[in-house]
Parts: structure tokens; sequence; C-alpha cells
């Protein structure tokens, strides 16, 4: 009596369908890993100006107005009651923050009406995930024209302001 054994394999068909399989599945991952990417940027974003609206408050009912100043741009980004942030002074945000893609910026518009004192303010940011259809955002960006990119191209998609200013009106 002959034995034969035979061997247990795969076919060339059944490694192509496992390989196309996974390359679906790797595909898939990929996609909603950068969606997950772009919501953790924006909720950072939103986080950072809320953060920025609680210093900017509390400057207001130490000194009766909003700076009138970039408060991006003082020293070492430290938000103070002056831009220069000289020592002794009252430091409302050790460190301001940034946005998380570095060519994008946060900015701060206060609005003075008249006497120099600022009465009201908008903080402005970008947004990345297109379906977020939250409070203050507008993909196609506000109607004052505020751009929030190093460039000065890109319009801001999102803002936070103080309870007093009014709200903006998306661009058509």
């Amino acid at each position: 009596m002959k034995h034969t054994t035979r061997k247990e394999a795969f076919t060339l068909i059944e490694l192509l369908l496992t390989m196309a399989l996974l390359a679906i599945l790797a595909l898939l991952l990929i996609g909603n890993f950068g969606t997950t990417l772009k919501r953790g940027r924006d909720a950072r974003r939103k986080n950072d100006l809320n953060q920025l609206q609680k210093a900017l408050e509390t400057y207001y009912e130490d000194n009766k107005t909003y700076p009138t100043f970039d408060i991006f741009s003082g020293p070492n980004r430290k938000f103070c009651k002056t831009i220069s942030c000289s020592s002794g002074e009252t430091v409302y945000m050790i460190k301001t923050p940034t946005d998380p893609i570095s060519t994008y910026v946060y900015k701060y518009v206060p609005e003075t009406p008249s006497g120099g004192v600022s009465v009201y303010y908008y903080l402005y940011s970008n947004i990345e995930n297109s379906l977020d259809q939250g409070s203050g955002v507008s993909f196609t960006g506000f109607t004052d024209l505020t751009k929030c990119d190093i460039a000065d191209i890109v319009s801001c998609k999102y803002y936070v302001s103080s309870s007093n200013a009014a709200p903006l009106t998306p661009n058509p």
C-alpha cells in the first residue's frame, strides 16, 4: 500500500484575497486616524480659546477694560497688564497658547469704539474638521475677514467673544 502525503497550503487566489482585505482595512483605519487627529487639534483650539477667554475676563475685572494690544506678541508670550510685561505686573497667563499646526495662528481682535478703551473682543482660530457644526464655527469664515494663518490667506473658521460682543455673521 502506497501512502501519499498531501501538503496543505494556501492557493495564490486565497493569498491575494487576504492581502486585498488587509489593504482595505488599513485604508479605513488610516482615514479614521486622520479624522481623529483633526478632531483632537480642533478640541485643543477650542480649549485654548476658552482658557484665553477666562484670562481676558480676569483682566477685565482688574482693569475695567480689555487689552488694546495683541496678547499673543508679548515677551515670552506672557499675557500681562501691558505688552512689556514688566516685573511686578499681574500675569494673567504664563504662556499664551499657540495653534497645534505651526502655519496657523490665534487672533485677538479688541474693539475700541471710543477713548482707547476696549469694551469687547473676539478670539479667532482655524478649524479643520469640516463636520464640526458647533457654536462659533463657520467654514466660509466671517464677515470681518480676519485671517488665521501666517501668510494671512486662510479665513478664521471659529471664534469666541466677550459676552457683550455682537454675534458674527458667517460669510455666505
